[in-house]
């Protein structure tokens, strides 16, 4: 894809985000949206972004933890710096990718290990995803959504089919590998580079624990911001539908059709709140504070992008 392409490509994910919130606002009418900001609690916003800070601190201790398995030390106080400017980049860069090739593209220019920091950000994305697949399985199997039930019972099938077809496709490499034939080898070519991700992550050893309970807090306070806000904004909601539903969503942020998901996940989560009860004017604002706190307390990584740079200049200098 050229230059050109991407930039287009860049163009039309704004657009698409531009046009679902202009469409989400004026579907659940301004004058009664701004309405229901009556509604909205200064301390349950003030809670939601504590939890989201807190989140980001303990992904950037599980970063660093295993970025120091792999012999790349990056204290505790610099990989919360990157992991800020990684936010930033989430959130101002297309998909939800851009904070993990900011924090790569700093950490080769000073250590020079492009292949261990790519595998070291990968298992870091992949710990945290499938703590989002457990949690999430555990309370679409627990929490009854109502009319979104059938829904949930679909993609419970989905999430087990495919996990059964990965089973699947990791068996017959397996197989294929040990046949020796061209197919097997042409397989194992294009699959070369995982070979370095399965060594990082066996290198981990007695640290794959320790990644394992941060990536389920971390999961914990994805929820636990939304919940509070949610039980302050609509009291007759049920806390653990909302966190559900949220967790739901967290997903549609990888999908880039969206700048980021931006338009694409507000409109998703007005549709599912409204099915279960909530009014559509605090559905709405429900999943514009979301965003809007995500913005905010991801602003300050905006300084890292500044000064980071000019300070690694120094050093090489």
């Amino acid at each position: 894809m050229t230059v050109g392409r991407r930039h287009y490509l860049v163009i039309a994910q704004i657009l698409i985000s531009a046009a679902l919130l202009a469409w989400l606002i004026h579907f659940a009418q301004p004058e009664k949206l701004w309405d229901a900001v009556a509604n909205i609690s200064p301390t349950a916003m003030a809670l939601a972004a504590l939890a989201m800070i807190v989140c980001n601190i303990a992904a950037a201790l599980r970063q660093s933890i295993i970025l120091g398995a792999l012999g790349i030390d990056v204290t505790f106080r610099q990989m919360i710096v990157l992991n800020w400017m990684g936010l930033f980049a989430n959130n101002f860069l297309p998909s939800s990718v851009g904070g993990d090739a900011a924090i790569a593209a700093f950490l080769q220019r000073r250590y020079q290990r492009l292949g261990t920091i790519v595998s070291a950000l990968l298992i870091n994305r992949i710990s945290g995803l499938i703590a989002l697949l457990i949690v999430l399985l555990a309370l679409l199997l627990v929490v009854d959504l109502g009319p979104l039930q059938l829904l949930v019972n679909r993609l419970i099938f989905w999430s087990i089919g495919l996990l059964a077809l990965g089973i699947a496709g990791i068996g017959l490499l397996f197989l294929l590998h040990r046949t020796g034939n061209r197919l097997s080898r042409l397989i194992v070519a294009i699959f070369s580079k995982l070979q370095l991700v399965g060594a990082t992550a066996r290198s981990l050893g007695q640290r794959f624990y320790s990644i394992a309970l941060l990536s389920l807090a971390t999961i914990g306070l994805t929820m636990a911001g939304p919940g509070i806000l949610g039980l302050w904004q609509y009291p007759p909601g049920s806390f653990w539908s909302t966190i559900t539903i949220v967790l739901m969503l967290q997903l549609v942020q990888l999908i880039p059709i969206s700048f980021n998901g931006i338009g694409m996940a507000e409109s998703l989560v007005t549709y599912c709140l409204t099915r279960i009860g909530w009014p559509l004017q605090d559905a709405v604002l429900f999943g514009l504070v979301i965003r809007a706190l995500s913005i905010a307390v991801s602003l300050p990584g905006a300084l890292a992008f500044v000064f980071l740079p000019a300070r690694a200049a120094k050093q090489q200098a």
